[in-house]
This record gives structure tokens, C-alpha cells and sequence, in this order.
């Protein structure tokens, strides 16, 4: 098997044409494609960790979006620079909901232990992080759509 010519097909750009071209051959409204990116986001954003692909599925079905864009979407959170992002955006996020400051001192995250101590302050702070990206998703990419396409 030839691995290089495997490895050309995940180039960024190339990947970038592929979703382009999904948005733009989209037999959707300019809504419904907003709606799925901002779902997404949304779920890539959510403490839905481990069942994220599974949940963006069965809501894109339900919801009748278009399941590729929302697949495109919720996979931001496995990009690995965003996943300590991620996680401290929903601890802070949650510090300041529950205790009115941000915390100066970020326990690690990364350990299942410690993110199960806190796992209140992180899953409320993270459901409010995605509804703001889901939301800017939305308003964004449907400005984009209208002005575009």
C-alpha cells in the first residue's frame, strides 16, 4: 500500500475543498446548513466526552440537518491544541457561574479524577461555553451564507 498517497489525501487544503464543497452542493437551506455546523460546535463544546460522534448523529437524524457538516463540526474538539482550551474554558466558565470569580489556580483537567471532583463547575460552565460557540456558529456562518451563496 502506498502510505504517502494515503497521507495526501488528509492535507489540510485538501480537507478545506471537501467542506466547502459539501456546504456549497448542499441540497439545504442556508439555515438548516447553519444549524448543523452550530449543532456541532454545540456538541463539541458539551461535556458529552466519549458519545459526542454518536449524539451529533442521532440529533442530526432527528432533526433532519445535514448529518455531514454537523460530523465536520463536532470533531473540533479533537483537534489536540483545543482540548486543554476546551477544558479550561468550561472550568473557568462554571468557576464564575457558581462562585461569582474565576479561579486563580487550574487544577488538571486532564486527570479523571480531578475532573470528576469538579465535574458540576465544568459541565455547567461548558453547556454555557457551547451554547455561546453554538450560537456564534449559527450567526456567523448563516451571515457568511446569505452574503455568498
Amino acid at each position: 500500500m502506498n502510505y504517502q498517497a494515503y497521507i495526501e489525501k488528509f492535507r489540510p487544503s485538501r480537507i478545506k475543498k471537501a467542506i466547502v464543497a459539501e456546504i456549497t452542493a448542499a441540497n439545504n437551506t442556508n439555515s438548516v446548513i447553519a444549524l448543523s455546523l452550530a449543532l456541532g460546535a454545540f456538541i463539541a463544546f458539551s461535556p458529552t466526552w466519549g458519545f459526542q460522534t454518536a449524539l451529533a448523529i442521532s440529533l442530526a437524524v432527528l432533526l433532519r440537518l445535514n448529518k455531514v457538516l454537523v460530523l465536520v463540526t463536532v470533531n473540533i474538539s479533537s483537534i489536540p491544541p483545543l482540548i486543554p482550551l476546551i477544558l479550561i474554558a468550561g472550568y473557568q466558565t462554571g468557576a464564575f457561574v457558581l462562585t461569582g470569580q474565576f479561579q486563580t489556580e487550574v487544577p488538571d483537567l486532564m486527570n479523571l479524577k480531578t475532573l470528576g471532583e469538579n465535574y458540576l463547575q465544568f459541565a455547567l460552565g461548558s453547556l454555557i461555553v457551547a451554547s455561546g460557540v453554538g450560537s456564534l456558529f449559527y450567526l456567523v456562518i448563516l451571515l457568511l451564507l446569505k452574503r455568498f451563496r
